[in-house]
Protein backbone atom coordinates (compact mmCIF):
# COMPACT_ATOMS: atom_id res chain seq x y z
CA UNK A 1 0.00 0.00 0.00
CA UNK A 2 0.98 3.65 -0.99
CA UNK A 3 0.95 5.95 2.10
CA UNK A 4 1.73 9.42 2.93
CA UNK A 5 2.85 11.50 5.87
CA UNK A 6 3.14 14.70 4.32
CA UNK A 7 2.07 16.19 0.90
CA UNK A 8 1.50 19.97 -0.09
CA UNK A 9 -0.91 21.62 -3.07
CA UNK A 10 0.28 24.84 -4.79
CA UNK A 11 2.25 25.47 -1.35
CA UNK A 12 4.32 28.24 -0.89
CA UNK A 13 7.66 28.75 0.54
CA UNK A 14 9.51 32.24 1.00
CA UNK A 15 10.95 33.61 -2.03
CA UNK A 16 14.38 32.15 -3.55
CA UNK A 17 14.13 29.19 -0.45
CA UNK A 18 16.20 26.66 -0.94
CA UNK A 19 15.87 22.66 0.39
CA UNK A 20 19.07 20.78 1.42
CA UNK A 21 18.78 17.41 1.83
CA UNK A 22 22.56 15.76 1.44
CA UNK A 23 21.17 12.22 2.69
CA UNK A 24 17.61 12.64 1.00
CA UNK A 25 14.91 10.95 2.99
CA UNK A 26 13.53 7.74 3.71
CA UNK A 27 10.93 7.98 1.09
CA UNK A 28 9.82 8.92 -2.03
CA UNK A 29 9.49 12.80 -2.92
CA UNK A 30 7.02 13.36 -6.09
CA UNK A 31 7.61 17.06 -7.02
CA UNK A 32 5.71 19.53 -9.54
CA UNK A 33 6.72 22.57 -9.87
CA UNK A 34 4.66 26.04 -10.50
CA UNK A 35 8.08 28.54 -10.28
CA UNK A 36 11.26 28.16 -11.93
CA UNK A 37 14.13 26.16 -9.66
CA UNK A 38 17.38 25.22 -10.08
CA UNK A 39 18.42 21.76 -9.36
CA UNK A 40 21.70 19.85 -8.75
CA UNK A 41 22.62 16.76 -8.90
CA UNK A 42 25.59 14.72 -8.36
CA UNK A 43 27.88 15.26 -11.24
CA UNK A 44 29.37 12.00 -12.36
CA UNK A 45 25.65 10.44 -11.88
CA UNK A 46 23.63 12.99 -14.35
CA UNK A 47 23.28 12.01 -17.96
CA UNK A 48 23.69 15.12 -19.10
CA UNK A 49 22.26 14.19 -22.70
CA UNK A 50 19.28 13.79 -21.50
CA UNK A 51 18.77 17.40 -20.33
CA UNK A 52 20.69 18.88 -23.85
CA UNK A 53 18.51 16.94 -25.70
CA UNK A 54 15.39 19.84 -24.65
CA UNK A 55 16.16 22.93 -26.59
CA UNK A 56 15.03 25.24 -23.78
CA UNK A 57 16.58 23.28 -21.16
CA UNK A 58 19.16 25.26 -19.29
CA UNK A 59 22.19 23.11 -18.14
CA UNK A 60 25.17 24.32 -16.40
CA UNK A 61 28.34 22.42 -17.42
CA UNK A 62 30.28 24.10 -14.90
CA UNK A 63 30.65 22.33 -11.70
CA UNK A 64 29.22 23.38 -8.49
CA UNK A 65 30.33 22.25 -4.94
CA UNK A 66 29.25 21.49 -1.63
CA UNK A 67 30.31 19.77 1.43
CA UNK A 68 32.72 18.41 -0.69
CA UNK A 69 30.57 16.96 -3.56
CA UNK A 70 30.72 17.87 -7.37
CA UNK A 71 27.43 18.92 -8.52
CA UNK A 72 25.44 19.83 -12.29
CA UNK A 73 23.08 22.67 -11.89
CA UNK A 74 20.15 21.80 -14.11
CA UNK A 75 17.00 24.35 -14.71
CA UNK A 76 13.55 23.18 -14.22
CA UNK A 77 10.53 25.49 -15.47
CA UNK A 78 6.87 25.45 -13.76
CA UNK A 79 5.93 22.20 -15.49
CA UNK A 80 8.41 20.72 -14.97
CA UNK A 81 8.37 17.32 -11.87
CA UNK A 82 10.86 15.12 -10.35
CA UNK A 83 10.68 11.32 -8.40
CA UNK A 84 13.50 11.46 -6.24
CA UNK A 85 13.98 7.80 -4.23
CA UNK A 86 14.89 7.25 -0.86
CA UNK A 87 18.22 8.06 0.06
CA UNK A 88 19.09 10.51 -3.21
CA UNK A 89 20.14 14.28 -2.68
CA UNK A 90 17.09 16.88 -2.81
CA UNK A 91 18.97 19.90 -3.26
CA UNK A 92 17.02 23.17 -5.58
CA UNK A 93 16.65 26.41 -4.93
CA UNK A 94 13.65 28.60 -6.14
CA UNK A 95 15.18 31.57 -8.47
CA UNK A 96 12.23 33.60 -6.99
CA UNK A 97 8.70 32.42 -6.13
CA UNK A 98 8.75 29.32 -4.83
CA UNK A 99 5.64 26.83 -5.59
CA UNK A 100 5.08 23.64 -5.85
CA UNK A 101 3.16 20.82 -5.33
CA UNK A 102 3.99 17.55 -3.76
CA UNK A 103 3.82 14.46 -2.31
CA UNK A 104 6.25 12.43 -0.08
CA UNK A 105 5.41 8.42 -0.26
CA UNK A 106 6.40 5.53 1.27
CA UNK A 107 5.53 1.30 -0.03
CA UNK A 108 7.09 -2.01 -0.82
CA UNK A 109 9.86 -2.01 -3.31
CA UNK A 110 7.20 -4.31 -5.01
CA UNK A 111 5.07 -1.81 -5.58
CA UNK A 112 7.05 0.17 -7.42
CA UNK A 113 9.51 -1.93 -9.36
CA UNK A 114 9.74 -1.46 -13.22
CA UNK A 115 7.70 2.13 -12.85
CA UNK A 116 8.78 4.28 -16.03
CA UNK A 117 9.58 7.21 -14.31
CA UNK A 118 13.21 8.43 -14.49
CA UNK A 119 14.18 8.59 -10.93
CA UNK A 120 16.16 11.92 -9.76
CA UNK A 121 15.66 13.34 -13.07
CA UNK A 122 13.78 16.42 -14.03
CA UNK A 123 11.23 15.54 -17.02
CA UNK A 124 8.52 17.10 -18.30
CA UNK A 125 4.77 15.60 -18.60
CA UNK A 126 3.23 16.17 -21.99
CA UNK A 127 0.04 17.38 -20.40
CA UNK A 128 0.34 18.56 -16.53
CA UNK A 129 -2.70 19.32 -15.78
CA UNK A 130 -3.94 15.52 -15.03
CA UNK A 131 -1.26 15.31 -12.59
CA UNK A 132 -2.10 18.63 -10.64
CA UNK A 133 -5.63 17.77 -10.16
CA UNK A 134 -4.24 14.43 -8.45
CA UNK A 135 -1.73 16.59 -5.86
CA UNK A 136 -4.52 18.87 -4.95
CA UNK A 137 -7.40 15.66 -4.00
CA UNK A 138 -4.18 14.14 -2.86
CA UNK A 139 -4.02 17.16 -0.23
CA UNK A 140 -7.97 17.14 0.31
CA UNK A 141 -7.71 13.51 1.35
CA UNK A 142 -4.86 13.64 3.65
CA UNK A 143 -6.28 16.79 5.48
CA UNK A 144 -9.88 15.50 5.72
CA UNK A 145 -9.10 12.82 7.75
CA UNK A 146 -12.32 10.82 5.80
CA UNK A 147 -13.33 7.68 6.32
CA UNK A 148 -11.35 4.71 4.60
CA UNK A 149 -8.68 7.74 4.30
CA UNK A 150 -5.78 5.48 3.93
CA UNK A 151 -7.24 3.47 0.94
CA UNK A 152 -7.95 6.36 -0.87
CA UNK A 153 -4.51 7.78 -0.93
CA UNK A 154 -3.32 4.85 -1.88
CA UNK A 155 -4.86 4.85 -4.85
CA UNK A 156 -4.34 8.73 -5.04
CA UNK A 157 -1.16 7.89 -5.21
CA UNK A 158 -1.10 5.13 -7.67
CA UNK A 159 -2.82 6.95 -10.08
CA UNK A 160 -0.37 9.84 -9.75
CA UNK A 161 2.01 7.18 -11.04
CA UNK A 162 0.42 6.12 -13.89
CA UNK A 163 -0.53 9.22 -15.23
CA UNK A 164 2.90 10.34 -15.18
CA UNK A 165 4.06 7.65 -16.46
CA UNK A 166 1.36 7.89 -19.78
CA UNK A 167 2.12 11.72 -20.04
CA UNK A 168 5.65 10.50 -20.39
CA UNK A 169 5.21 8.59 -23.33
CA UNK A 170 3.29 11.19 -25.30
CA UNK A 171 5.81 13.65 -27.32
CA UNK A 172 6.12 16.35 -25.78
CA UNK A 173 8.57 18.66 -28.35
CA UNK A 174 5.93 19.34 -30.48
CA UNK A 175 3.16 21.82 -28.85
CA UNK A 176 0.95 20.77 -31.38
CA UNK A 177 0.91 16.82 -31.02
CA UNK A 178 0.41 17.16 -27.23
CA UNK A 179 -3.12 19.21 -28.30
CA UNK A 180 -3.96 16.69 -30.70
CA UNK A 181 -3.54 14.20 -28.08
CA UNK A 182 -5.86 15.65 -25.53
CA UNK A 183 -8.31 16.15 -28.07
CA UNK A 184 -8.19 12.83 -29.56
CA UNK A 185 -8.45 11.11 -26.58
CA UNK A 186 -11.82 12.99 -25.61
CA UNK A 187 -12.83 12.08 -28.98
CA UNK A 188 -11.74 7.85 -28.67
CA UNK A 189 -13.90 8.83 -24.99
CA UNK A 190 -16.65 9.48 -26.64
CA UNK A 191 -16.35 7.30 -29.68
CA UNK A 192 -16.13 3.87 -27.73
CA UNK A 193 -18.65 4.76 -25.17
CA UNK A 194 -21.23 5.46 -27.95
CA UNK A 195 -19.57 2.69 -29.94
CA UNK A 196 -23.44 1.48 -31.69
CA UNK A 197 -23.71 4.93 -33.26
CA UNK A 198 -22.80 4.87 -36.86
CA UNK A 199 -19.05 6.22 -36.65
CA UNK A 200 -17.57 7.10 -40.32
CA UNK A 201 -14.36 8.52 -41.30
CA UNK A 202 -16.33 11.40 -42.06
CA UNK A 203 -17.53 11.99 -39.19
CA UNK A 204 -14.63 11.48 -37.18
CA UNK A 205 -12.47 13.96 -39.05
CA UNK A 206 -15.17 16.56 -39.00
CA UNK A 207 -15.38 16.32 -34.89
CA UNK A 208 -11.71 16.28 -34.46
CA UNK A 209 -11.17 19.22 -36.99
CA UNK A 210 -8.90 16.82 -38.62
CA UNK A 211 -7.96 15.65 -42.19
CA UNK A 212 -7.78 12.33 -42.81
CA UNK A 213 -3.83 11.42 -42.99
CA UNK A 214 -3.39 13.70 -40.21
CA UNK A 215 -6.59 11.55 -38.18
CA UNK A 216 -5.18 8.27 -38.75
CA UNK A 217 -1.41 8.97 -38.66
CA UNK A 218 -2.38 10.75 -34.70
CA UNK A 219 -5.00 8.12 -33.86
CA UNK A 220 -2.20 4.84 -34.83
CA UNK A 221 0.63 7.25 -33.47
CA UNK A 222 -1.30 7.28 -29.92
CA UNK A 223 -3.42 4.67 -29.78
CA UNK A 224 -1.03 2.04 -31.71
CA UNK A 225 -4.63 1.29 -33.71
CA UNK A 226 -6.82 2.47 -35.95
CA UNK A 227 -10.47 3.74 -35.56
CA UNK A 228 -11.49 0.95 -37.45
CA UNK A 229 -9.98 -1.75 -35.45
CA UNK A 230 -10.79 0.26 -32.14
CA UNK A 231 -14.69 0.67 -32.61
CA UNK A 232 -14.64 -2.94 -33.85
CA UNK A 233 -12.99 -4.19 -30.42
CA UNK A 234 -15.29 -1.97 -28.37
CA UNK A 235 -18.45 -3.03 -30.27
CA UNK A 236 -17.45 -7.27 -29.79
CA UNK A 237 -16.99 -6.17 -26.19
CA UNK A 238 -20.20 -4.70 -25.73
CA UNK A 239 -21.92 -8.04 -27.66
CA UNK A 240 -20.23 -10.13 -24.93
CA UNK A 241 -21.79 -8.38 -22.19
CA UNK A 242 -25.26 -7.89 -24.26
CA UNK A 243 -25.29 -11.58 -24.69
CA UNK A 244 -24.70 -12.58 -21.01
CA UNK A 245 -28.86 -11.02 -21.02
CA UNK A 246 -30.83 -14.14 -21.65
CA UNK A 247 -34.09 -11.69 -22.77
CA UNK A 248 -32.22 -10.31 -26.20
CA UNK A 249 -31.90 -12.41 -28.98
CA UNK A 250 -28.86 -12.38 -31.03
CA UNK A 251 -30.33 -10.11 -33.50
CA UNK A 252 -31.55 -7.66 -31.10
CA UNK A 253 -27.74 -7.73 -29.15
CA UNK A 254 -25.75 -7.16 -32.79
CA UNK A 255 -28.22 -3.84 -32.98
CA UNK A 256 -27.24 -2.78 -30.29
CA UNK A 257 -23.76 -3.12 -30.48
CA UNK A 258 -23.49 -1.22 -33.39
CA UNK A 259 -23.71 -4.30 -35.89
CA UNK A 260 -26.77 -3.16 -38.39
CA UNK A 261 -25.92 -6.87 -40.30
CA UNK A 262 -26.21 -10.09 -38.49
CA UNK A 263 -24.00 -11.72 -40.81
CA UNK A 264 -20.93 -8.98 -40.21
CA UNK A 265 -21.86 -9.45 -36.75
CA UNK A 266 -21.45 -13.49 -36.42
CA UNK A 267 -18.45 -13.31 -38.68
CA UNK A 268 -16.02 -10.38 -36.70
CA UNK A 269 -17.20 -12.04 -33.77
CA UNK A 270 -16.28 -15.64 -34.21
CA UNK A 271 -12.93 -13.92 -36.06
CA UNK A 272 -12.43 -12.33 -32.46
CA UNK A 273 -13.54 -14.46 -30.12
CA UNK A 274 -12.75 -17.74 -31.47
CA UNK A 275 -16.54 -19.05 -31.41
CA UNK A 276 -19.60 -17.95 -32.79
CA UNK A 277 -22.46 -15.39 -30.40
CA UNK A 278 -24.23 -18.28 -29.59
CA UNK A 279 -21.75 -20.23 -28.34
CA UNK A 280 -20.56 -17.88 -26.18
CA UNK A 281 -23.63 -16.88 -24.94
CA UNK A 282 -23.97 -21.13 -24.26
CA UNK A 283 -20.28 -20.82 -21.82
CA UNK A 284 -21.23 -17.46 -20.24
CA UNK A 285 -24.97 -18.84 -19.30
CA UNK A 286 -23.36 -21.66 -17.18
Amino acid sequence: MFRTDYCGYNFHNPDRDTIYRPEGRDDYLFLHLASKMDFYFPYDNVDISAYEQESDREVDNKPVYRDGNKLLRVTARPGDCILYSPGSLQYYQAQKRFINSFAHFTCEPSEIQGVQIPLNTIFRPADDEPIIEILRKLQFEYLSKQIRRERMIDLLIRELIITAERSLSLPTSVPEQAVNYSMLTAFRVEMLNNCSDEWTIDKMCSLTNLGRSQFYHYYKTFFYTSPKDDLLAARIDKAKHLLTNQELHIAEVAEQSGFTNIYHFNRYFKRECGMTPGDYRRITKR
